[in-house]
């Protein structure tokens, strides 16, 4: 009868240990999804939402236009975009048979056009030809921080 009862308890220690691990891989396994969901979120609100507040970028436009500015949101359907600015080439009067001058060009806050927009601009996704990160020795930054600190 021990010798039976030994079993029994044997049977029942074994159970309690696997119930024991299965409960911790159980853990493990949420403590995983959990830090997954985790580096996911971050990564999202990183690459799409909040590209870098300092840094500039040159959104071109399927339409042909370029504009400059700070990317502050994006998500799949716009693009919003701060302290924006554009090229403006003014191509010079020439007279008869003399050689064309250089196109002055000039770089313009959208918020100094006649209508006076805030400087900022919300564009559709499906406008956008493609983005590129400014470096900031870019010509481009150089110009607008020197315009800014006027």
């Amino acid at each position: 009868m021990s010798n039976l009862m030994s079993k029994t308890e044997q049977l029942s220690v074994e159970k309690t240990a696997k119930n024991g691990e299965s409960k911790k891989g159980l853990v493990l396994l949420i403590v995983g999804i959990i830090v997954l969901i985790a580096i996911i979120v971050f990564l999202v609100f990183t690459i799409f939402v909040f590209p870098g507040k300092d840094s500039w970028y040159a959104v071109f436009l399927s339409n042909g236009r370029t504009y400059f500015g700070k990317i502050v949101k994006q998500n799949s359907q716009i693009l919003v975009l701060h302290d924006v600015y554009y090229l403006q080439v003014q191509q010079p009067e020439t007279k008869e048979g003399e050689q064309a001058p250089q196109p002055q060009i000039s770089l313009m806050n959208v918020k100094d056009e006649l209508h006076s927009p805030e400087s900022e601009m919300q564009i559709t996704r499906s406008q956008i030809f493609y983005t590129q990160r400014l470096r900031q020795d870019s010509q481009i930054v150089l110009t607008i921080t020197q315009q800014q600190a006027k």
